[in-house]
């Protein structure tokens, strides 16, 4: 009974001491750098080319260990790659070391290896066919844009050899920035309050440029009228296109953005029709 009671002691008081450990680390430890949802976004596009030339490239190679990427201190393309291919399943990658599950579980950085040499070596100590390495060059974001430059090899670890190199280099046009980051404040909201943003927006719009309005109305143009209708319209698309995120990729929100655009439309002839009576 004793031998019992010193045991449970014991494993009491190592328990105790690990979760104090571990919670003290998880205030202490390092915190992985975010990316911002521009650079998010070309990065993300930039690994879907990737594993579309990694497909047409492999050969005959289907087996392969994923490296993680030089200079690469989010992790964002290492991982957002290995669950690319993961799902598009046109390699079996080799499940992450224990060690580079336990650097990802305490936010420690992981280092690389020192040449390609020393890669294919390592993929031949995993026993696999290939080995998918690169090196992040640029993922940065400026006043105005942002531009990720990134290099991705596949070696063939028999041959010894590279048998895809490729430098992928991309650049956002100067309005991306803003268009992104109102992207990211929109999605920071749920979906009703975004609905309800845009309709106050879409009804008060007219109403607070009413004299503006008014203005072009009194011309009796038709020319002048469609200007009118085209511009506040394309107000009310803009802002339900950054509502909406952007991402126009399915039925639904195509058909949620379609109609945001009729009602828009719908209401903009109301008002311009009610303006146009006030001025009769």
């Amino acid at each position: 009974m004793r031998l019992v009671n010193s045991l449970v002691t014991r494993f009491g008081t190592l328990a105790l001491a690990g979760y104090i450990a571990w919670s003290g680390w998880t205030c202490v430890k390092p915190e992985k750098p975010q990316l911002s949802t521009i650079r998010r976004d070309l990065a993300d596009n930039v690994i879907s080319t990737v594993v579309e030339d990694v497909r047409r490239s492999r050969g005959d190679i289907r087996q392969a260990v994923l490296l993680h990427f030089a200079n690469d201190p989010t992790d964002h393309l290492t991982n957002g790659l290995r669950r690319a291919i993961e799902q598009s399943g046109i390699l079996d990658l080799r499940d992450r070391t224990i060690p580079e599950k336990v650097r990802n579980l305490l936010n420690l950085r992981h280092p690389s290896l020192p040449s390609p040499d020393a890669m294919i070596e390592w993929g031949k100590h995993a026993g696999v066919a290939g080995v998918l390495y690169g090196v992040v060059y640029a993922c940065e974001s400026y006043p105005g844009g942002a531009k990720v430059d990134v290099e991705v090899h596949l070696a063939d670890v028999a041959a010894a050899r590279n048998i895809f190199s490729k430098r992928y280099q991309i650049e956002t046009p100067s309005n991306s920035a803003l268009v992104a980051a109102v992207e990211g404040k929109a999605r920071m909201f749920p979906w009703f309050q975004r609905i309800f943003g845009w309709l106050l927006a879409v009804l008060l719009l007219p109403v607070f440029t009413i004299n503006f309005m008014r203005a072009m109305l009194r011309q009796r143009s038709n020319r002048a009228n469609a200007f009118v209708l085209t511009i506040y319209t394309l107000a009310d698309a803009l802002l339900a296109w950054l509502l909406v995120g952007a991402a126009l990729n399915s039925w639904w929100t195509a058909s949620m953005f379609l109609l945001a655009v009729g009602v828009a439309f719908a209401y903009n002839v109301w008002i311009m029709t009610f303006a146009l009576r006030l001025e009769a």
